[in-house]
């Protein structure tokens, strides 16, 4: 085994505008076709809506969405890669659930691949596109010749328990778009606004009144994370049924979020920071995946909504344990994202065995460090002049076999 951890690395570092474009999403295809390398993205279907390659989810683009399913409202921007949620009241009173300055601009996602983070809206440079599709809207964000990003906001199907309506499935799906394995991580920061007001910034299932700053590393107890006022309620469901559980889920003074990317919490200290007074908000740390090229990975959580929370009003509060717990009981209560679903089909008949290169990989070739040590050397002699190809191929082959192992424990 290599030891690549003395190996000593050059970071460049560049500035630059931030430019937001259309997609060029290349050649139009039929939906019965499959992509044929990493900058084929879209397809057309017969009736003139267009398919995603890589999901099989139908949709139409819009410059601006706004979507009202029960109690929610959720507003894309196209243009800004930026998303919005309101509570929506029987009266059509809009209540933002989310700090909506800047159209929503301070709740991102962001991906890293490798050691470089990319931030998923306008300020990050990184082109988008706002989709609408039969059961909810999309937000797709494309890194060239690195990565496809897609935020799939689902609601439940008609028909479904009138209880848990105000309820959204959120699917984080990543495809690597080179041509060699990496590492993708996302993170999610959610800029809370409802607590800050109402004199308790969060709650969870286990902690009624949550006014400091805390980290979890795991979110099975707690399941949720919860912002309210008298008005409103906003729930982060982390743990349960499908849900991809995180790392690490932060809640922190909202500055402090993004300046690391796993966040540097001083536990039991206030949401109150040298510029800010009392602004606290969610950081989402999600395992990294491992993805050979053109292979996807989906992160899935779930957001629960009321209107009316205070009992001078109607006394709603958010369904999300109902919610977790119809869904546990098998009750297939979102649509299936068509490409899943057919790779689950596949898996069902398809014995895995491992290759005994996959076999004889080590704990240490399996730490992340290492791995993405790997990662980097290969990437830096890959275009040298004189590199030597039976080095690089032995490499490479290492790397394969580590990830093949990986896949196979659900790494």
């Amino acid at each position: 085994m290599r030891n690549f951890c003395k190996q000593t690395f050059i970071i460049a570092i560049f500035f630059a505008v931030p430019v937001v474009t259309a997609f060029a999403f290349g050649k139009k295809t039929s939906s019965a076709e499959q992509p044929q390398g990493a900058e084929s993205t879209k397809a057309v279907s017969a009736g003139g809506q267009f398919v995603d390659p890589y999901t099989g989810w139908t949709y139409t683009t819009e410059k601006r969405i706004d979507y009202t399913h029960g109690h929610i409202l959720i507003t894309l921007r196209g243009d800004q890669g930026s998303f919005g949620l309101y509570a929506l009241s029987d009266n059509g009173r809009k209540t933002p659930l989310l700090n909506s300055y800047d159209f929503f601009g301070t709740s991102a996602f962001s991906l890293r691949i490798g050691r470089k983070e990319y931030k998923l809206n306008y300020e990050g440079g990184i082109e988008s596109e706002a989709r609408r599709t039969d059961s909810g809207v999309q937000m797709v964000y494309k890194i060239p010749g690195k990565a496809y990003f897609l935020v799939d906001f689902s609601f439940p199907e008609d028909g479904s328990d009138t209880a848990l309506s105000d309820s959204i499935r959120v699917s984080l799906y990543t495809v690597n778009l080179g041509d060699s394995p990496q590492t993708f991580t996302v993170k999610g920061i959610f800029d809370t606004i409802l607590g800050e007001s109402s004199g308790k910034h969060f709650s969870t299932a286990l902690v009624p009144v949550q006014n400091r700053q805390k980290q979890f590393h795991g979110m099975q107890n707690d399941r949720w994370i919860q912002s309210e006022n008298g008005t409103a309620a906003i729930q982060f469901l982390f743990s349960g049924a499908d849900i991809s559980e995180p790392e690490s889920v932060t809640l922190g003074a909202y500055d402090s979020l993004s300046q690391y990317w796993v966040p540097d919490v001083h536990e039991a200290k206030s949401y109150n920071t040298v510029l800010v007074y009392n602004n606290s908000g969610i950081a989402v740390n999600w395992k990294t995946a491992y993805l050979m090229s053109s292979q996807m990975d989906v992160k899935t959580f779930y957001i629960t909504v009321a209107e009316g929370v205070n009992p001078v009003y109607v006394g709603n509060k958010p369904a999300g344990d109902e919610l977790i717990a119809s869904l546990e009981s098998g009750k297939n209560l979102f649509p299936d994202c068509p490409q899943q679903a057919s790779d689950s089909a596949d898996r069902k008949n398809e014995a895995v065995e491992l290759s005994p290169a996959a076999q004889a990989i080590t704990e240490e070739q399996l730490d992340p460090e290492y791995v993405q040590n790997l990662i980097d050397y290969i990437e830096s002699i890959k275009s040298e002049e004189d590199i030597d190809q039976e080095e690089f191929n032995s490499l490479n082959a290492e790397l394969d076999a580590i990830f093949e192992k990986m896949r196979s424990m659900g790494l």
